[in-house]
């Protein structure tokens, strides 16, 4: 097959989009497919890729508020030559911005049929950066976005069903997967412990992902404030963004500023903790919740869209019981107090990871994609 994927993040970024796109595009090219990337050019080096990529890099604008996010430049008729070059047989958009429109639009005129994929929750973000006023809006536009491509893959069943009450069509899973062995239990480290100022009798509660407003992460340190007994443990904040010099005013010596980890060193740091707390309200997914699973740790989550589709209650973690940081503070504290359960939970949680295989997730999308191509082939 020949396959575009259109998307206003990839790798180098580094966020639940683009790491879930870079395994699609590595997964297509070992089964021999031609994968073409339509993607923003970024300052950054990116990682070599397959060779039987090719990549269409268009520069532009960043967001002000959101300085990783860029906006490149292109046009309908643009696209329309670069996809006239690849000859590709499907698009994929993985966004909705103005690249993924002008895809949208030049794809039509070429009579090349497109999936899409829903992977983040734009409208409910807006409130975060002051712009709630324009919530509904945002919902209508992506709606008439997703409801003009043949399929819309959704990566959990609330979300799914969430869409299809906003009026969404025709639409999918598309799950998502982990890999266990990268990340595992048996890569706890005592020596990056110790690197990070962390006494061998201190639990660690840990967050990775991006230090950004709709994440929820005031309301994570204000809920590690409320923690009893916190002398006893550390907060480890792993990742970076705009928000971490404002978090970082207002945490206490005990919260650990980490900054991005990637590939097994990342994987230590997942092992090396006892507990993972992931506060959003707005994620389609958290592959970071995965990541941390499949790495031995329960998880503290609120019962929402994404979360509440992986977690499993009194099992592989636990949920708070309402949306505040009081909620949140008291399922930490329930967890890190009864340590045979902390550690049952955690083995349950491994074993729930090592069921979510991205091989066999992808292959399932990748034969969607010969349905669409060659309907009438059995």
């Amino acid at each position: 097959m020949r396959i575009s994927i259109v998307s206003e993040t990839f790798i180098p970024q580094v966020n639940g989009v683009s790491r879930t796109l870079d395994r699609l595009v590595h997964h297509l090219t070992s089964q021999g497919d031609r994968v073409q990337v339509v993607i923003p050019r970024y300052r950054e080096t990116a990682p070599p890729l397959p060779k039987n990529l090719e990549k269409s890099e268009w520069g532009g604008p960043s967001l002000p508020f959101y300085p990783e996010v860029r906006l490149p430049l292109v046009t309908p008729a643009g696209l329309r030559q670069t996809f006239k070059a690849f000859a590709p047989q499907l698009v994929h958009i993985a966004t909705e911005g103005p690249l993924g429109w002008s895809a949208l639009k030049a794809a039509h005129d070429l009579g090349v049929p497109t999936v899409s994929s829903y992977h983040t929750n734009f409208p409910q973000y807006l409130a975060n950066y002051r712009l709630g006023f324009l919530e509904n809006t945002a919902w209508r536009y992506l709606c008439r976005f997703h409801n003009a491509t043949r399929i819309t893959f959704c990566p959990t069943p609330s979300i799914r069903d969430r869409l299809a009450e906003r009026g969404f069509r025709d639409l999918e899973l598309w799950s998502r997967g982990v890999d266990s062995l990268q990340f595992n239990p048996l890569n706890r480290d005592e020596v990056v412990r110790r690197e990070l100022g962390i006494d061998p009798q201190e639990k660690v509660i840990a967050y990775v992902g991006r230090l950004a407003a709709e994440k929820n992460l005031e309301m994570l340190l204000e809920s590690w404030r409320l923690l009893p007994g916190r002398e006893k443990y550390r907060l480890l904040l792993i990742g970076d963004g705009p928000l971490r010099p404002r978090l970082e005013r207002c945490a206490d010596s005990r919260v650990i500023f980490a900054g991005y980890w990637y590939g097994y060193e990342l994987a230590r740091l997942y092992a090396s903790a006892d507990l993972f707390v992931f506060p959003s309200l707005s994620d389609t997914f958290g592959n970071v919740i995965l990541e941390a699973m499949a790495s031995g740790l329960p998880v503290v989550a609120f019962q929402v869209p994404g979360p509440g589709d992986i977690l499993r209650e009194g099992e592989t973690g636990m949920f708070a019981g309402r949306v505040d940081a009081e909620s949140l503070a008291r399922a930490m504290h329930s967890l890190l107090s009864r340590p045979e359960q902390l550690r049952a939970m955690g083995e349950n949680a491994r074993r729930y990871a090592e069921r979510q295989n991205w091989k066999d997730i992808l292959e399932q999308l990748r034969h969607t994609y010969q349905t669409i191509i060659a309907p009438d082939t059995p």
